[in-house]
């Protein structure tokens, strides 16, 4: 549906793609074709509706099937396959909503054989409601779910293109870049943390600290008067590449609660804050539920949209500016890390 499932799946199809499997993408929106626009090596298809993907599957009988983010399909899909089963199906979520009677606007595949969460298992065990997290899981599901770590988990790129990227931005020597991004599908109405994040980094400029910014999204939805400044460039949009490139040469990455950009972020030991909503008609305080085991694990920082302009600017200053802070909060983004690319891959070969 939106950018960060597109991404996940980018990030796997790469993966398995070197591996020396052929790899096809089903996209919901077109407009999300464009994270694969340096990706000659995949066929990609429109499929708006689940029913679209009979006629695909028929005539490419794939071995495998891939769903990402089993929430979104909806309707007699989640109940029964209105196609052949493929070989395998597999889900891959970015979060723990697998009870149908707490979430019922959000239930999942139920003819999936494995569903793999994206992040690891310490993190999706500080999420249950067991260990402190808010999270209940169905019986019925418990068993067929495996957390296999990041994806995307990109490994941070040579300094020689980091300084590229940093030139082309022209960030120069003694200032401090920072990434941004509030957008995805559903978030483009988060205009309260980018005006938090300007209104922060501000305060820090008054003290003479030099920092530039880029904020990647859907700008266009925004008032620009609130948040134009010299020192912040705006990107409706990049590549999925263009994207993590830019994210990987930053010093800090301050976004929404994006599971993507976060696995990103700490797959490369970026510091990261995240400025999460506490209120959701839907589900309430769910977006803070999903970033507080990041938190736990002292993987992140995390704000609410009530937190004050000047403890976001403190502490923006001290993972920018104050070595002991940034590296303890790379330390323990180390200490989580797992490749769930790997992971899924090595999965995949026992089963066959």
């Amino acid at each position: 549906m939106g950018p960060g499932e597109t991404e996940h799946a980018r990030a796997l199809g790469k993966y398995l793609s070197k591996k020396g499997y052929k790899v096809l993408f089903a996209l919901r929106q077109e407009k999300n074709a464009f994270f694969f626009e340096k990706d000659e090596e995949f066929k990609i298809f429109i499929t708006e509706r689940p029913e679209k993907l009979k006629p695909i599957l028929e005539k490419e009988k794939p071995e495998f099937l891939f769903l990402f983010n089993s929430k979104i399909w909806g309707g007699k899909f989640l109940e029964k396959s209105p196609f052949k089963k493929p070989k395998f199906v597999f889900c891959v979520d970015s979060n723990w909503l697998f009870n149908s009677k707490k979430y019922p606007r959000l239930d999942f595949v139920k003819w999936a054989d494995i569903y793999f969460i994206s992040f690891p298992k310490k993190i999706f065990d500080f999420g249950l409601k067991k260990n402190g997290g808010n999270f209940e899981i169905e019986k019925e599901i418990k068993e067929k779910i495996i957390p296999v770590g990041f994806i995307p988990s990109y490994k941070r790129p040579p300094q020689k293109i980091i300084r590229k990227i940093r030139k082309a931005y022209d960030i120069k020597k003694d200032e401090k870049f920072i990434f941004s991004y509030f957008s995805g599908w559903g978030a483009s109405h988060r205009t309260w943390a980018l005006e938090n994040f300007v209104k922060a980094v501000e305060l820090l400029i008054k003290k003479n600290r030099k920092i530039k910014a880029i904020c990647v999204g859907l700008v266009t939805d925004l008032n620009l008067e609130k948040i134009k400044r010299n020192w912040l460039i705006l990107k409706e949009k990049l590549s999925a590449e263009d994207f993590f490139l830019t994210l990987a040469s930053s010093d800090l990455v301050f976004q929404h609660q994006g599971m993507v950009t976060l696995s990103q972020a700490i797959s490369c030991q970026i510091p990261v804050i995240c400025n999460v909503s506490t209120l959701n008609q839907i589900i309430p305080k769910i977006h803070f539920w999903e970033v507080s085991p990041f938190k736990k694990a002292k993987a992140c920082e995390m704000f609410s949209k009530t937190t004050k302009i000047e403890k976001i600017s403190q502490r923006i200053e001290e993972l920018l500016f104050e070595k002991e802070s940034r590296e303890k909060m790379r330390k323990n983004q180390r200490l989580i890390f797992e490749e769930g690319e790997k992971n899924i891959f090595e999965i995949i070969k026992k089963l066959i």
